[in-house]
């Protein structure tokens, strides 16, 4: 298989500060004991995912990023922050920890429209659940543990940021952090 064939599962992204992602991970270590997870997201992995795209040939990137770069064309960027923690799944046994995103969410949400539309162009179908953007911590409850109480902070913030920028991250499961960029755009109104 030449390089050009090679496979790649690829997902758009907005990139956190690192320092968001030093209070975030600060947070996950002090609460690594209590919350049984068997799997916690490495802090350079801390992202607001956009649209995931799936395994796709490596020959996509540069159409992509040209989708991208149309996306953000003339989009402002807009604040966010990484606010509260959440479980996705059983509230007791939760399948996902995340943190919420605040901030100039409607910017968010037509950015992401605008994202999902060019690349559908490129034959990527949107997902049709509603787009419930947050920051993935952890993953894997254990099994035969239970959380004393659901867990749902929404007074903690992280901090905020300006955003300006998109990713284009591949995925590699055997590496830590597992998530590399493959392109960046920028956006500038």
């Amino acid at each position: 298989m030449s390089n050009q064939e090679e496979k790649w599962r690829l997902f758009v992204a907005i990139p956190l500060p690192s320092s968001v992602q030093d209070r975030l991970h600060d947070w996950c270590l002090g609460h690594q004991n209590d919350l049984k997870f068997r799997k916690w997201v490495h802090p350079a992995d801390y992202h607001i995912t956009v649209q995931f795209l799936g395994d796709t040939s490596s020959a996509q990137v540069q159409p992509i990023l040209e989708s991208l770069r149309k996306a953000a064309s003339g989009v402002a960027p807009f604040r966010l922050e990484a606010a509260g923690i959440g479980v996705f799944g059983r509230p007791l046994q939760p399948r996902v920890l995340w943190s919420g995103v605040q901030g100039e969410l409607g910017a968010l949400h037509r950015l992401q429209s605008r994202i999902t539309a060019a690349n559908a162009e490129l034959g990527y179908v949107p997902e049709e659940r509603p787009y419930a953007p947050h920051i993935t911590l952890a993953r894997k409850f254990a099994e035969n543990e239970k959380l004393r109480e659901p867990l749902l902070n929404k007074g903690i913030s992280f901090g905020d940021w300006t955003n300006d920028t998109i990713l284009l991250y591949r995925t590699r499961v055997t590496v830590s952090p597992m998530y590399e960029v493959v392109g960046i755009v920028s956006m500038q109104k």
